[in-house]
Parts: structure tokens; sequence; C-alpha cells
């Protein structure tokens, strides 16, 4: 999303975009082999049976080993491996600023309505940067999610259209157990704010 610059805004106001919530980061350190896609499906396969004891998983499971391990392959060691990368990137995603803690400031975003005081009046949300992000697709990393808190409330009339949020940021991991349009989930948050100011985004 591009941002613009608004002349009615206050100058004490910082306006951010996304990237300014991300962290400048070095890449994952944890380099994966190249596999094949058949290689990538037995790995997958192995993932899926070391989870079961029963004899024909069990079984499965040693046959599948022994054609990996002809690849020259060590199926353990990738699967720690893959585990560590993951771990890693989990990392990296829950690593938020302190930059703009106790400051106001305005960000452009998507609303993803968590609370309501009447029909269709979000007075709780998650600000993301894509439309439909937790809602039909898995969330964003932690430090792309706002939590917002705007008493007031904020007739929400379609998620798909953009909104300026004007508050008090201040940087907060947490995980909760959200009620979205689909369902409950969890949902790990980088960030807080309690907003002043909700308004279309033109």
């Amino acid at each position: 999303m591009s941002v613009v610059s608004f002349s009615g805004f206050s100058s004490e106001l910082i306006q951010l975009e996304w990237k300014d919530l991300k962290p400048t980061q070095t890449q994952n350190q944890i380099v994966l082999p190249e596999l094949s896609y058949q290689q990538r499906q037995a790995l997958q396969d192995v993932f899926t049976l070391s989870q079961y004891n029963d004899p024909e998983s069990v079984s499965e499971l040693a046959a599948l080993k022994e054609r990996l391990k002809a690849d020259g392959l060590d199926t353990d060691a990738l699967l720690k491996l893959r585990a560590e990368y993951i771990e890693t990137q989990q990392r990296m995603a829950e690593t938020v600023t302190t930059e703009f803690n106790g400051k106001k400031v305005r960000i452009p975003g998507f609303l993803v309505p968590v609370e309501f005081s009447a029909p269709l009046v979000a007075t709780e949300f998650l600000l993301v940067p894509v439309a439909g992000a937790c809602i039909h697709m898995p969330p964003p990393p932690a430090n792309q999610i706002v939590r917002i808190s705007y008493p007031k409330g904020y007739k929400v009339e379609t998620v798909q259209y953009p909104v300026w949020v004007e508050g008090v940021m201040s940087s907060k991991l947490e995980t909760d157990n959200l009620y979205l349009v689909d369902g409950n989930t969890d949902v790990t948050m980088g960030y807080t704010m309690n907003a002043s100011l909700v308004k279309n985004y033109h």
C-alpha cells in the first residue's frame, strides 16, 4: 500500500509504513538443502509417519528413510534442520521495534474486527497490511499486526477497504485466542495502539 501525506494531519504525528515496524534483520543463516519435488514429498511423508507408532506406519517410515538414504539424504538430520529453520523464522517474525513506544503515529492498513459495541461497530480490531489477513489466510508475522483499541467505535462497512488509524503505539508481543470471521484462532501480535481516530483511507 502506498502512503500519501495529508496536510490536515498534525505535524506531531509520525507517519509509518509497515516496513517501519519490521526491524532490519539479516537473512536466516540456516540454509536448507536443494531437494527435488519427490524428495520433499518423501520427507513430508516421513514427518507425518513419525507421529504414529502402529506397525504399518513404522514399516513405511523405514522404507522411506532407506529410499532417501540411497539419495544421500539423512532424514533425521534434515528434519532437525527444518525445525531449526522454522524456529529461527518464527523468532525473526516476532522481533519488534521499540522506536515508536509512547509516540503518536498514524498508519494505513486493513481491519480485522475482534470486538463490537453494536452491530458492525468495532471497538477492538487488528490492523494488518493486507486485506483478508487472519480471515482467509494465515496471520501475518507478529511485527506486522497492531492490536487496536478504539472505545469510540468504528463502523466497519467492509474489511476490503483500507483505513487510517492514529494513536499512541507501544510494542507488546502477545498471543491471544481471538474469534475471527471463520472461528477462533491463536494470533501473535507485536504491537498495540490506543487509537484516537479511525477514518477511511483516501
